[in-house]
């Protein structure tokens, strides 16, 4: 004799689909070379000469995914990670079921703002460039996480969270 599981089945509406496009990305390249043209002007040094510390960028990025999954195990939640890290605004961070919307809220206020204490304390012991790109850049990558947090203060409070690829989908179940 088979034992069959009970089976709970969850009709979701669509209320807003957040994702970061082409576009996103080439406003993210061009706030970063404004940044360095801003950068040689306060440093009084040639933008080119401040190109190697784009070096620093891919820090930002590792440390999202660090905070992202410290927060999850902190709070016994079940993350995964994506194939789409490389090219997500989320670094492939996410979970695999839809979550509660204080849950999203908790886990992507923690990495923004975790992200930006990380850079300012790191900002001591590096040189003025590095500094100001890492500073700046940490702003820029997590400009598509503040907006669809942002975004999210717009849907109802039990409404329910998807993480796509490259965007995030806020939901709301029928029952």
């Amino acid at each position: 004799m088979k034992e069959t599981a009970a089976h709970t089945i969850y009709s979701y509406k669509l209320l807003h689909r957040f994702r970061w496009r082409f576009v996103g990305y080439l406003f993210q390249l061009l706030l970063l070379g404004l940044s360095l043209i801003s950068h040689s002007f306060m440093l009084q040094v040639p933008a080119y000469t401040l190109i190697v510390t784009l070096a620093i960028l891919p820090v930002i990025p590792i440390c999202h995914l660090v905070l992202f999954r410290l927060y999850a195990l902190l709070r016994g939640h079940k993350p995964k990670t994506t194939a789409d890290m490389l090219v997500s605004p989320w670094w492939g961070a996410g979970y695999p079921l839809p979550i509660p919307l204080s849950v999203y809220r908790g886990s992507e206020l923690t990495v923004i703002v975790g992200s930006m204490a990380i850079a300012a304390g790191a900002y001591v012991w590096l040189s003025k460039g590095y500094a100001l790109t890492l500073i700046t850049g940490t702003l820029i990558v997590a400009l598509p996480r503040l907006l669809a947090l942002l975004a999210s203060f717009r849907q109802p409070s039990r409404s329910r969270v998807k993480y796509e690829d490259r965007g995030v989908a806020f939901l709301l179940t029928d029952g």
